[in-house]
């Protein structure tokens, strides 16, 4: 591989990580002042914030979805659904997203259709 191919497949790498719900305050305001929507599979908590801060995006995976490779395989499908979506919300949103135990067992497609149906009843998404 090329060096110039390496640069143009390393700069469509976009990351979450700037985005990312981090502290359990942050999470705890987004659960009790924050508007939800579900369905079988995830909820989904949103706040609105400060229009001049970036959307952060919080994944709250419990035990109950299974063990460590289960969740972490959910959060990864997730993360990834979101990242793909999160440069083109508005500003000003905070969202946590909880998995249900049923979300185990979804493939990826399955998944981006559940949760986009979640962000766009939360308005959040077209």
């Amino acid at each position: 591989m090329t060096e110039q191919s390496n640069i143009q497949d390393t700069s469509f790498k976009l990351s979450l990580k700037r985005h990312r719900l981090k502290r359990n305050s942050d999470f705890r305001k987004v659960f009790y002042r924050g508007n939800s929507v579900a369905n079988r599979f995830y909820v989904l908590y949103v706040i609105k914030k400060d229009r001049k801060r970036k959307t952060r995006v919080g994944f709250s995976v419990s035990k109950k979805v299974g063990k460590a490779v289960v969740r972490n395989r959910v959060k990864r499908i997730c993360r990834e659904v979101l990242r793909k979506r999160v440069y083109q919300f508005e500003n000003g949103f905070d969202l946590v997203i909880i998995a249900r135990s049923d979300a185990a067992h979804l493939s990826y497609a399955q998944s981006e259709k559940y949760l986009d149906q979640l962000l766009v009843r939360a308005k959040i998404s077209e």
